[in-house]
């Protein structure tokens, strides 16, 4: 493998789809199902998304988490979802070129509304923590 090639995906990880827009271009993401139940999801990061610190940027981490989140809760849901609001922590910074693990769960899921919390990780450290609202729509 040449210095310019990224790193393999991790055992066991699909592309995670609709590979398009801003998830193609922040990512791709990446999925896999845990055997306790649930999915993992994960993106290889690199310099893309470095900040002028050199370290992480927190979009990139923040646009992770919301993407699956969402998709984590319109799959729960079976319906269409949209954010509608996101509240985050940054607990430690993290360095392009890590793949970045991300867990979510559901808190909740009533008929419109689906509450969901995530947590971003890369090299064993925990970088973010965040909680979700999304709105599922009837149809």
């Amino acid at each position: 493998m040449s210095q310019d090639s990224p790193p393999p995906i991790p055992p066991g990880f699909k592309l995670m789809l609709p590979n398009e827009g801003f998830t193609a271009n922040n990512g791709p993401y990446y999925l896999r199902r845990m055997a306790e139940g649930g999915y993992e999801y994960g993106f290889q990061s690199d310099d893309r998304h470095r900040n002028p610190n050199n370290v992480l940027h927190g979009g990139a981490v923040l646009g992770f988490l919301d993407t699956i989140m969402g998709q984590f809760a319109a799959s729960v849901s079976k319906r269409s979802t949209a954010t509608i609001g996101f509240d985050s922590r940054f607990l430690a910074a993290g360095r392009p070129g890590a793949w970045i693990d991300g867990r979510v769960i559901m808190r909740r899921l009533t008929r419109t509304l689906a509450f969901v919390d995530g947590e971003a990780s890369a090299d064993g450290k925990l970088l973010v923590t965040a909680a979700g609202i999304f709105k599922v729509f009837e149809s």
